[in-house]
């Protein structure tokens, strides 16, 4: 273009202008209204292509879940058991006390002797008891003599009944206190009243010992007993009978027995009973007092939903649930999201960290592991490649 050419160009641009402003309101609203009309078109397209544009935007987006690890719900054997502890106890566990009172003269056996029902441990001063007996014996022998005396004449008639019944009756008198008296001498022996080892020894030569003191210990542990406290609500499950496991961690021994007998009477206290249980004990390694725990079984479920008792779970009304996951979609990566959802489930009793679910699972389904307490329903999670799921 030249320069008149655009000169003339826009002195005609310019008039026009200036006409324009001269020539009143009536011109200038029909140009307002046609650029209005011109930049509402504009903007309804812009807004088509925004949504496009945010549509291209969101499908081109992949989003990211978070990972879990699952475990998929099976169906087996459960069995839970009655966990009790008790201790170890001997009716072989004598305390030997005299029934005389003396001086110990003498000690037959010492600490850790094996000794028989009725061996000799000790013998008490009986001097005394002897000069007594030998007392009693002369005037036995005396009133003997009178009685039969007075008898012969009584049955030949002679003599009154008075004398007879008299001497009848000093005679059986000094008859029974010698008898007596010599029970008491046999006491001042003492013997073991059962087979054992000699545990203890309470006392020593020239030591008095006393009635209602022991004197010595006598242990027979070849055969011993488990003594546990069982709560009244176990009363069913306790019985007479029934297979146990006994352990004792402390000498590392585990026994299979059975419940010898159940007590008839629960404590007002603590509302227990008591429960033993014998055993063999040929080894010697069990002593009294030394602690056991017992497990009892209580059912035994042959197919049973079982679960970790840390993955259930308590809203605040106290209902049990757990969260399980439902296959959702497939992302643009081939990779399965899933739906986390709540399931209420019916609790069964708990061993060894296990539940027992009642109802509201079934085998197959998957069951969140690590992570289950920061879900929340409708949440959408990856299963960790590392698990069987995908």
């Amino acid at each position: 273009m030249s320069i008149k050419k655009g000169i003339v160009i826009g002195s005609i641009m310019l008039m026009s202008l200036m006409s324009c402003n001269s020539g009143g309101t009536s011109g200038e609203n029909i140009d307002l209204q046609t650029k209005r009309k011109i930049i509402r078109k504009q903007i309804d397209s812009l807004k088509k292509e925004l949504v496009k544009v945010e549509k291209q935007l969101r499908d081109s987006i992949v989003e990211e879940y978070p990972e879990i690890s699952v475990d998929t719900v099976k169906s087996g054997e459960f069995s839970y058991y009655i966990d009790l502890q008790g201790v170890v106890k001997s009716d072989g566990d004598v305390l030997v006390v005299p029934l005389f009172q003396g001086e110990v003269m003498k000690i037959y056996k010492k600490v850790g002797d094996k000794v028989r029902k009725g061996d000799l441990i000790m013998k008490l001063d009986d001097k005394i008891l002897r000069n007594q007996i030998e007392e009693v014996r002369t005037q036995y022998r005396l009133a003997q003599t009178t009685y039969e005396r007075q008898k012969r004449l009584w049955e030949q008639k002679i003599g009154s009944e008075m004398n007879y019944l008299q001497a009848r009756t000093k005679y059986l008198s000094l008859q029974k206190k010698l008898r007596t008296l010599n029970e008491q001498l046999k006491k001042a022996r003492i013997t073991s009243p059962v087979s054992g080892t000699l545990d203890e020894l309470m006392v020593k030569e020239g030591e008095t010992a006393m009635p209602g003191r022991p004197v010595a210990r006598v242990v027979n542990l070849r055969e011993v007993y488990v003594e546990a406290d069982v709560s009244e609500k176990y009363l069913k499950d306790i019985t007479k009978g029934k297979p146990v496991t006994v352990k004792f961690n402390e000498a590392d021994i585990e026994e299979q027995a059975r419940i010898t007998h159940t007590g008839n009477f629960i404590h007002p206290n603590n509302r227990t009973f008591k429960m033993r249980i014998d055993l063999d004990n040929t080894s010697g390694l069990l002593k009294p007092n030394l602690t056991a725990k017992v497990h009892v079984l209580s059912q035994k479920i042959d197919s049973a939903v079982v679960i970790p008792v840390a993955l259930v779970q308590e809203d605040a009304q106290g209902h049990a649930y757990v969260f399980v996951l439902d296959s959702l979609q497939t992302d643009e990566e081939g990779r399965t999201v899933y739906e986390v959802k709540k399931r209420p489930v019916v609790r069964g009793p708990v061993y060894n960290k296990k539940i027992w679910i009642k109802d509201g699972l079934q085998p197959g389904d998957l069951l969140a592991l690590t992570g289950a307490f920061g879900l929340t329903q409708g949440d959408r999670v990856y299963i960790k490649t590392d698990n069987n799921e995908q």
